[in-house]
């Protein structure tokens, strides 16, 4: 990680705290030890908080830390008090400024969470938008399989009885062929046995 996207963390995850009674000023000059070494600040001053890449020379206190750990503090992931009492943390200056930072790092934390805990339902009731739609599309699917199913039955009955009606109709057809061949045999049979008995 950079210095840059160590800030950039650190104003995303603590930037929106809630500073309107914090009553007193606060700056905490913060030096980024290992990857993404640098030095930027945190100010509390007049209810309005400022997270800026700039060193803080007039300031209350001073963290030294890695940029994980940083951000890790800052989010409310890590507590101010185990950080520094494992080593994670360094603070030189004012203790008990530097520790008056702890409240708002909590405060932000719960507010983040409640948030969070808003946006549940939203998503809750778009998952229910999507099954509902689901549902629909699954429905209209299944009415237009059945309405294909119909007229396939239809159109397969038609050509059964076109079918069945051509049959009938050669078969009729054959009938009456027959029956003309057989009327055309008999009438000839007929002369040739007359004239057999007029020669005799």
């Amino acid at each position: 990680m950079t210095f840059h996207e160590i800030v950039d963390k650190v104003k995303k995850e603590f930037g929106s705290a809630d500073v309107s009674n914090y009553e007193d000023h606060l700056a905490i000059q913060i030096n980024v030890t290992g990857e993404g070494s640098g030095i930027f600040y945190v100010e509390i001053n007049d209810g309005k908080l400022a997270v800026e890449p700039y060193s803080y020379d007039d300031n209350n206190a001073v963290f030294t830390a890695s940029g994980d750990d940083i951000i890790d503090i800052l989010s409310g992931n890590l507590s101010e008090q185990e950080a520094y009492e494992s080593g994670k943390l360094l603070i030189s200056g004012d203790m008990a400024k530097a520790f008056s930072i702890q409240p708002v790092i909590e405060n932000n934390k719960k507010s983040a969470k409640t948030s969070r805990k808003k946006a549940a339902p939203k998503t809750a009731a778009v998952k229910e938008e999507i099954k509902e739609e689901v549902k629909k599309t699954a429905a209209a699917v299944k009415s237009a399989a059945k309405t294909a199913a119909k007229a396939t039955t239809k159109a397969a009955a038609k050509t059964t009885a076109k079918a069945t009606a051509a049959v009938a109709s050669k078969a009729e057809s054959k009938t009456a062929s027959k029956t003309v061949k057989e009327s055309t045999t008999k009438p000839s049979a007929a002369k040739t046995t007359k004239s057999v008995s007029k020669k005799g």
